[in-house]
C-alpha cells in the first residue's frame, strides 16, 4: 500500500485545497515577489488561530470537498497556469511536508518549473529529495496562541529544527514567528536559544487580520528589534489579495 493510499487518497493522487496565483507573497524576505501557491491538505498540528482550517479541520470540513485528490500532471499544469515558472511557487498547506514520502511529491517537485519554496511548520525533517529541489524553506514554529492546541514535544521536534537551522546557516530557510504580543515575542526568542536558532534568519510575524495585524505590529516592533529579529508584515492582508 501506498503512502497516499494508507491516508485514504487514490494512488498516484495528493490532496490539494487550492493553486492560485499569481499573486505577490505576502510574508517573510519574499514579500512583494510574484509567486502561484499550492496549498495540500491535512495538517499534525491544529493551530487555533490557522487561516487555512479548510486543509486539516475534519470537525468542522468535510476534507474530501476541501481537499479533492489530485495528480502531479493536474497540480504541475494548473500551477503553470497560475503563473509558477515565472515567479516563485510556493508549497504551502495544511503542511506539505507530511506527503515527501509519496511518490507523487517526487514527481511535482520534479516537473514543477522555476524556483519553488516550501512552508512548513518546521516539525518534519525534509528528506534529501526536498532539499536538493526546493530553493527556500519557510519554517514557523507554533508559539503562544498559534501552538496552544498542541503540547510543545508535538509542535517543537529538535531533530528537525535541528535540520532546519542548519539549512538556515546555509541561506535555504528562514524561521518565522506568529506573534501577537510581547510575551509571544520572548517566547519566540526562548526557542531561538534553546535550539540554537540563527538569529539573523528569524522573522516575527504580526498576529492578526487586515484590520489588527498592523496594530499588534506597532505593539512589538520595538522588541523584536531588541532581540535581533527581523519584522515580517502581511502585504496579502493589507492588500486584500489571497
Amino acid at each position: 500500500m501506498t503512502n497516499t493510499q494508507s491516508r485514504g487518497l487514490p494512488a498516484g493522487s495528493l490532496p490539494v485545497q487550492e493553486i492560485f496565483g499569481p499573486v505577490p507573497q505576502g510574508e517573510g524576505p519574499f514579500a512583494g515577489r510574484r509567486a502561484c501557491f499550492v496549498r495540500f491538505g491535512r495538517c499534525n498540528l491544529h493551530c487555533p488561530p490557522c487561516d487555512s482550517k479548510k486543509t486539516w479541520d475534519a470537525s468542522r470540513y468535510d476534507l474530501r470537498e476541501t481537499c479533492p485528490p489530485r495528480t502531479a500532471e493536474d497540480i504541475v499544469q494548473t500551477a503553470a497556469a497560475h503563473g509558477a515558472g515565472s515567479g516563485l511557487t510556493i508549497i504551502t498547506g495544511g503542511e506539505p511536508l507530511m506527503w515527501q514520502r509519496s511518490a507523487v511529491w517526487g514527481h511535482v517537485l520534479r516537473d514543477l518549473p522555476g524556483e519553488v519554496h516550501v512552508e512548513t511548520n518546521g516539525t518534519i525533517t525534509p528528506d534529501p529529495v526536498t532539499t536538493r529541489r526546493i530553493s527556500h524553506f519557510s519554517v514557523s514554529p507554533k508559539i503562544g496562541r498559534m501552538g496552544a492546541a498542541d503540547p510543545q514535544r508535538k509542535r517543537l521536534v529538535p531533530s528537525a529544527l535541528a535540520a532546519f537551522a542548519d539549512l538556515a546557516r546555509q541561506g535555504q530557510a528562514v524561521f518565522k514567528f506568529v506573534a501577537g504580543d510581547i510575551a509571544e515575542v520572548d517566547e519566540a526568542a526562548h526557542v531561538v536559544r534553546d535550539f540554537q536558532l540563527p538569529q539573523d534568519r528569524v522573522w516575527i510575524m504580526p498576529l492578526g487580520d487586515a484590520d489588527t495585524w498592523p496594530v499588534a505590529g506597532a505593539d512589538i516592533a520595538d522588541h523584536v528589534m531588541h532581540h535581533g529579529f527581523n519584522l515580517s508584515g502581511r502585504l496579502h492582508l493589507t492588500l486584500g489579495v489571497r
